[in-house]
């Protein structure tokens, strides 16, 4: 230090480790008040919060009383977890849950809901307001009538049609009083304020956002569950969850089926394979599936019981022109060529074959790539026509006897030796005498 420096005292000699120390602490205090000053670069645009605005939000947390949402604000909204449970208390959502809600409250706490609760005595406001922006209320279901659901508002009153309580027809709508449902409001009468809803339009409009979200993430060789919701003499119509998709009737067994209703019903669960997903003419989505690539492929199992050369037993299937087919396996079909089925003529194989006839074939050829097989009755014992239809024709044939010889002139060398033999007969007569 030199001379010219003036003293310091230790009293009043600052610390430089406090002094760092308290810059930090402050300027970290500066840091957080600017952070919240300021909107980040890739901040989304203001959110509005009015009462009745729909927002979409995440859960952050969540807590016996409350539901944490993250839904872009200024702050997160929060939401009564009772809302969320089932009716056995547990809860249908998690944290991470992305939700459409609405506000119902934005002073300092920001209050969101899944649907709008109607004040008892704001009822009628809100349930116009509900119907003008489509925002789902929530009522309790109080009463049954012949017509549909009665339901309460508080001050206010609602009606939901029989046709509208469910997505399909309700068997049961006394299963529903003393519960609070959700509605859509599409009407309220002037003066009275009472509201028709429908439950039936919020319940489709969820299973829209469902299949909207199934359909982009489907794609070829998916498999998954689904429910047989109608048949068709084409095949079935398979429900994914808000979407319909075909099985033909020749993707639902590997043997053949006749009409889909032998084997499936509706309600019946199945598992399906996506074949295809492509756009008709209309811009529609079809989607292709199969029952039966979800079940082992009988050629790979029976492959070693189908050798050239082996005689083997099995059931007419059908009749065609060519010939027919016979089923030696559950979905492995051979045919028996109109040539191979009898060692005589036959114009048609009906002559000796009926469908559910027990037959014993040779296997003539095996074609394992096309999946075909090739067989041969004439080696096989025929089988007993004795209980078959036959044609008129072919029966009259059977059963005419054999035409008799028609008795034929004498010649003259048999009538001289008729006669030499009776001459001869007399004379050794006469000579006995």
């Amino acid at each position: 230090m030199s001379a010219e420096d003036p003293p310091v005292s230790k009293e009043s000699s600052p610390d430089p480790d406090l002094e760092d120390t308290a810059s930090s602490s402050e300027f970290a205090r500066a840091l957080e008040t600017f952070e919240r000053a300021r909107p980040s670069s890739g901040a989304a645009p203001a959110v509005d919060i009015s009462p009745g605005t729909k927002v979409e939000g995440k859960i952050v947390s969540i807590s016996d009383d409350y539901l944490v949402v993250d839904f872009g604000g200024r702050s997160e909204g929060v939401a009564k977890t009772q809302a969320f449970r089932n009716e056995d208390g547990t809860l249908r959502v998690a944290v991470g849950d992305v939700l459409d809600m609405f506000v119902i409250e934005s002073g300092d706490q920001i209050v969101l809901a899944s649907s709008l609760r109607t004040d008892s005595h704001e009822a009628n406001r809100q349930l116009r307001e509900a119907l003008a922006s489509g925002v789902p209320v929530t009522g309790r279901v109080t009463g049954v009538n012949s017509g549909g659901l009665e339901v309460s508002f508080g001050r206010a009153r609602g009606f939901c049609p029989l046709s509208q309580i469910e997505s399909s027809f309700c068997d049961d709508p006394s299963i529903y009083v003393g519960r609070s449902l959700e509605f859509l409001v599409t009407s309220v009468e002037e003066g009275r304020g009472n509201a028709v809803l429908s439950r039936r339009k919020l319940l489709r409009r969820a299973e829209e956002a469902r299949a909207q979200e199934l359909l982009s993430s489907l794609k070829p060789n998916d498999e998954l569950d689904g429910t047989v919701a109608r048949l068709e003499p084409f095949g079935a119509f398979v429900d994914l969850g808000g979407v319909d998709g075909l099985v033909h009737v020749s993707e639902i067994r590997h043997e053949r089926v006749a009409h889909p209703s032998d084997v499936l019903k509706p309600g019946e669960k199945v598992r399906v394979r996506v074949l295809r997903i492509e756009k008709d003419k209309k811009g529609r989505t079809r989607i292709a599936l199969s029952i039966k690539a979800c079940a082992p492929d009988p050629w790979s199992e029976n492959v070693r019981h189908l050798v050239a050369g082996t005689r083997v037993n099995g059931t007419v299937a059908r009749l065609t022109d060519f010939g027919a087919f016979i089923t030696l396996a559950p979905g492995i079909d051979g045919l028996v060529h109109v040539s191979q089925v009898a060692d005589r003529r036959i114009e048609h194989v009906r002559e000796v074959l009926k469908p559910g006839q027990q037959v014993e074939v040779t296997i003539l050829n095996v074609d394992m790539q096309r999946k075909r097989v090739a067989l041969s009755m004439r080696d096989a014992p025929e089988p007993s026509t004795a209980s078959l239809e036959l044609p008129a024709g072919a029966r009259s044939q059977k059963s005419a006897p054999a035409p008799t010889s028609q008795p034929q002139e004498p010649t003259t060398m048999a009538l001289a030796l008729r006669k030499a033999m009776e001459e001869a007969k007399r004379r050794e007569s006469s000579s006995q005498k």
